[in-house]
């Protein structure tokens, strides 16, 4: 059996949104239908979806950007700079 249809208004009633955002969350890709002469709705299952790609957990940890400080040029990274800076005693 096939769902209802929400309208855009509802739809951004769900997910605690502005209609505006609403459109943004499109560009992003939040699934959508298109209805006669362009009219838009959303499936609940859809919208339940973009909810759940879009969660994030913040307890896990964050992986690094690369494995490697330094790049082929010979730059290093900020975070590794930072420790070399604490690491060494100042001139005075």
């Amino acid at each position: 059996m096939t769902q209802p249809l929400l309208k855009p208004t509802d739809a951004a009633d769900v997910l605690g949104i502005c209609t505006k955002t609403l459109q943004e969350c499109r560009r992003r890709g939040l699934k959508y239908v298109k209805v006669a002469r362009g009219a838009i709705r959303y499936r609940a299952d859809d919208l339940q979806d973009y909810i759940e790609a879009q969660t994030q957990c913040h307890s896990e940890p964050r992986k690094p950007a690369s494995i490697n400080t330094t790049s082929s040029l010979g730059v290093i990274a900020f975070e590794d700079l930072a420790g070399r800076r604490t690491s060494k005693p100042r001139k005075r």
